[in-house]
């Protein structure tokens, strides 16, 4: 997830809460208004009835009874119910309405002198009146009508202004955090564009300032670090590579010559053969740190048309002159046209530097001396498939391979440098090339490599 997304999402929900929290107490707050408001009405009209009920004696239950009907505050719904202290009923309203009661509910208004409970629509409120030394308890019922519909309306109205607001701030603070947050998106596009290639390009640093002018300040000072760093080790690694390759080769000669005289014991031959063979060895890993060298120098690649099977033809005879068991078996597969298909764009030299060292592995670590070798066409780019028959590998990430100084299992008892592979993995990047080692069965080994078109 993304900065920019977290960022809007947190805040997003953070307010959502903070609003949803202030509707809820808004919309309780006025419901308990409400009801203490209705709850009032009903106790004001509950001692009312008994009054006249009760302390006037001019006004009978027939009278009470049109009282009722024709009095302005007449509640909706309304009904009244009076009861004596025997607690029987003694005076009831002729509205339709009905109160479920129990003699529960008057034995809790007499010890609680008030009960207030909600039946349906209906609110109902229960008071005990004590009177010229009797109770009287009274029981109202009525809707409050006009009250509900505006906590009707409260509530609808809360509820749009919820998902308008809500829906307002999730669209502004994505596009604010995305306006917001644009600079660190372009910091990161041209941070991708730095490659060991253009090390020398920097950020460009905003005007105002802000913390991604800062940022952008110390990456560029870091990178002016790394540059030089890297600029060393490339031009020492250069340096020592070509001035150890004279010595080594004249190393080599002396010791082949001295190796090829007569007057040599077999025993001084033997030890130097070893010495040879060491040397050699030597030599290969110095060719190999000047080429690598070279190949970072040389910056944007300039290619030419070739063809892939002259390449391939030409790296395995470089391998057949130094290992003359090598046998080498080539083929095109269908699909691939041998006129214009095998055609790709590529530094000749450094592809058959690549192929040559991978054909000189697979000889090596083959059971048989035998390399099969098969150019395919997949998409937009032409497939090399390498395989030979062998022990394979114990390595637990089998594109750790490719890495320098990295040797499989297999490797034991064979002479090598652990480069090579590395190497080919720089050359075929170089040229936008890909490669993946695969084993189809218990004793094969394949090597794929991807070159475009």
């Amino acid at each position: 997830m993304t900065l920019k997304l977290r960022f809007s999402l947190l805040f997003s929900l953070l307010f959502s809460i903070l609003l949803a929290t202030v509707m809820f107490t808004i919309y309780y707050l006025f419901s308990n208004f409400r009801q203490e408001e209705f709850r009032d009405r009903l106790a004001e009209k509950a001692e009312t009835t008994v009054k006249l009920l009760i302390e006037v004696k001019e006004v009978d239950y027939q009278l009470m009874k049109i009282i009722d009907r024709n009095s302005i505050n007449r509640l909706y719904n309304e009904k009244i119910l009076v009861f004596n202290h025997h607690q029987e009923l003694i005076y009831s309203s002729i509205d339709d309405a009905v109160i479920n009661w129990t003699k529960e509910d008057l034995r809790s208004i007499k010890e609680k002198n008030t009960l207030f409970k909600r039946s349906k629509e209906n609110d109902v409120l229960g008071i005990h009146f004590p009177l010229q030394d009797k109770d009287y308890y009274v029981l109202v019922s009525a809707e409050d009508k006009y009250g509900n519909n505006k906590l009707l309306y409260l509530r609808y109205l809360l509820i749009v202004a919820s998902i308008v607001s809500v829906t307002s701030v999730w669209l502004l603070s994505f596009y604010l955090s995305k306006r917001s947050l644009a600079p660190l998106d372009r910091f990161r596009k041209d941070i991708q564009e730095i490659t060991d290639k253009n090390l020398n390009k920097r950020l460009t640093e905003p005007v105002e300032d802000s913390e991604i002018k800062a940022l952008s300040y110390s990456f560029n000072q870091m990178m002016d670090r790394i540059n030089s760093a890297y600029q060393s080790q490339k031009a020492f690694t250069g340096n020592a590579s070509h001035e150890l390759r004279t010595p080594i080769a004249k190393i080599l000669a002396q010791l082949e010559n001295l190796a090829k005289r007569k007057e040599t014991p077999d025993t001084i031959k033997n030890t130097l053969s070893s010495v040879i063979e060491d040397a050699s060895q030597l030599s290969e890993i110095v060719t190999s740190l000047l080429l690598l060298s070279e190949i970072n120098e040389s910056g944007r690649p300039t290619f030419e048309k070739v063809r892939l099977d002259e390449v391939l033809f030409a790296s395995s005879a470089q391998v057949a002159k130094l290992h003359p068991d090598f046998r080498f078996q080539f083929d095109i597969l269908s699909g691939v046209s041998p006129d214009l298909d095998l055609e790709v764009e590529a530094d000749d030299i450094l592809l058959q530097i690549a192929f040559s060292n991978l054909f000189r592995n697979a000889f090596t670590y083959s059971s048989n001396k035998i390399v099969k070798c098969s150019v395919d066409h997949k998409g937009d780019q032409l497939e090399v498939i390498i395989t030979n028959t062998g022990p394979i590998p114990k390595i637990e990430d089998t594109s750790d391979l490719f890495n320098t100084f990295t040797r499989g299992s297999n490797s034991f008892e064979k002479s090598g440098s652990g480069i090579g592979l590395s190497i080919v993995k720089r050359i075929l990047e170089y040229h936008s090339a890909t490669i993946a080692y695969k084993t189809p069965s218990a004793d094969q080994n394949m090597l794929i490599v991807g070159i475009p078109q």
